[in-house]
This record gives structure tokens, sequence and C-alpha cells, in this order.
């Protein structure tokens, strides 16, 4: 499995779409959370008064939006770093973790190297896990790059502000990374097994995009007066990465506190877990026993 584990890193170091996919992360996550939540921040207009309003309570006004507009800036700086990236993974990093997946299997099948593989020494389990783990390995880097861009960001904003930055707890930021990267590898199991099934990669990313950023999203908006169908969600792999991802919001700064999820963060790692392990077991038993050609 060592071998084909260098050789799987090697393939994925050399793909373009390896590197594109994740220059399209980073620039995406640090443009909309920092670059430009900054940039509005910033040059934000001041509050619009009547011109008869009295000069102490202008003065009032402009006192209270200073003190929320320095409010929000604080969430900007590193020590609200967990609580300003890791919604994303839900969002923006799924479809880039199937698109991942997808590729890393799908295009196998594409160039009909599978065959010129498994006739070396490799077996197939060997070859597939070794695909599995090099995959795993780069999600793992992109996620550890994502909180360095993002404290990177942080820090320059607290630069220009002149302002003290800290650094989020230990404890808080390993669980990020943590469920960061289990959000992240359950989708590219799912784009691994949709290629595995369908041994194609165009399909395989179709399917997934439509069910990651749609179907889920449509279902669970009905209008249904239904326990089950709302307890339903607790048990879909895109509701249970919201809730995790979510779990680490704090928009305390605004004055207020986000609604809890329906289901906590240990629950819905629980089940992110059990769909990652499904799914990999599945393509793995599809791949070992099906023709590859």
């Amino acid at each position: 499995m060592l071998g084909s584990l260098g050789a799987e890193l090697l393939k994925l170091r050399k793909r373009p779409s390896t590197w594109v996919l994740g220059c399209i992360w980073l620039a995406v996550t640090i443009l909309l959370n920092y670059t430009l939540a900054y940039a509005l921040l910033s040059n934000a207009p001041p509050p619009t008064v009547p011109e008869d309003t009295p000069k102490a309570q202008k003065e009032q006004l402009q006192e209270q939006q200073e003190e929320f507009l320095e409010q929000q800036l604080e969430f900007l700086y590193p020590e609200n770093l967990v609580s300003s990236l890791t919604p994303g993974f839900s969002n923006l990093g799924a479809p880039i973790a199937l698109i991942f997946g997808a590729l890393a299997v799908g295009s196998e099948y594409g160039w009909t190297t599978f065959k010129t593989i498994l006739t070396q020494r490799p077996g197939r389990l060997a070859l597939f896990f070794g695909k599995l783990l090099a995959l795993g390995i780069v999600l793992a880097l992109l996620v550890v790059l994502t909180f360095a861009a993002g404290a990177a960001s942080g820090y320059v904003i607290a630069g220009l502000e002149s302002a003290p930055a800290g650094w989020p707890a230990a404890g808080e930021l390993a669980r990020a990374l943590g469920a960061g990267g289990l959000i992240l590898a359950v989708w590219a199991a799912l784009g691994v097994l949709l290629a595995t099934l369908l041994r194609s990669t165009a399909l395989s990313i179709g399917i997934g995009l439509v069910y990651s950023l749609v179907l889920e999203t449509i279902i669970f908006s009905l209008p249904i007066p239904n326990e089950a169908f709302r307890d339903a969600r607790e048990f879909f792999p895109g509701q249970n990465s919201t809730f995790l991802a979510d779990s680490f919001s704090r928009q305390t700064q605004a004055g207020f506190a986000p609604p809890e999820p329906p289901v906590d963060a240990s629950q819905a790692a629980l089940v992110l877990l059990a769909y990652a392990a499904a799914f990999v077991l599945l393509a793995a038993l599809v791949f070992r026993r099906r023709d590859v050609t």
C-alpha cells in the first residue's frame, strides 16, 4: 500500500485540477470571509438621520454605529478564526471535496489506466486504499492551509486597525480542524463512491453537486408540518455537515447568539463518520468485485 500511496500522491501533485481546486477554495474563502468583509466595514457610510434630529441624538447614533462596526471588525481578528472559517466547510468545502474525490477515481476510468495499474504488483484493495489515503492527506493539508490563510488575513486586518491580535484556544482550534477534515472527508468519499459506481467523472460530479447543493436544501425547505419529516434531517450528510460546522459559529459580537442546531456536534460527527465509513466500504466492495474496464 505504501507504494500505491506514493504513486497516488505523485499523481495528485502533478494534476492541475488539484492545484486549481485548492486555489479556488482558498481564494474564495479569504475573499468572502476577510477581504470583502473588511472592505465593506471599513467603508461603511455614516448613519442617515433627519436634519432636525437633535445633536445629542446624532452623536449617540454615530457612537452606536462605530461600536457596531468595531464589533464586526473584531470578528475578523485571529481570535475568532474558528467561528469565521468553519461554517464554510459545509457550504463551499463540500462540493470542492466531492469534486476532488470524483476526479481521483473517475479520471482513472476515463483514461483507462486502472487496467494498466492492476497488471502490476499492487492488488485492488491496496491500490484503492492507497488512493483514498493520498486523497485524505491532500484534504488534511487543505484544511490546515485554510486556517493558516485565515490567520494570516486576520493578523493583517488587526495590523491595519492597530488592534491587539489574539489566538483561539488550542482545543477549540483542534476541534475545528477535525470537524473541517471530517466534513471534507465525507463528501470526498461520496465523490469516490459515485465515480466507482458510474465509472465516469462528469456524471458523478454532476449528480454529486445536484445532491450537495440543491436536493437536500429543497427537500427540507418544504413547508411540511410533520415532526417525523423534520426529524429526518438529523440523518442526512448535508444537514449534519451544516450542524457540525455551525456549532462553531458565535455571532455574539452582533448582540445575539445563533440558534442551536437540532443535534449537537458529537451526534453530527458520529453520523458523518458513519456515512464516510459506509461510502468507503461500499466503494471498495464495488471496486474489488467489478470489472474496471
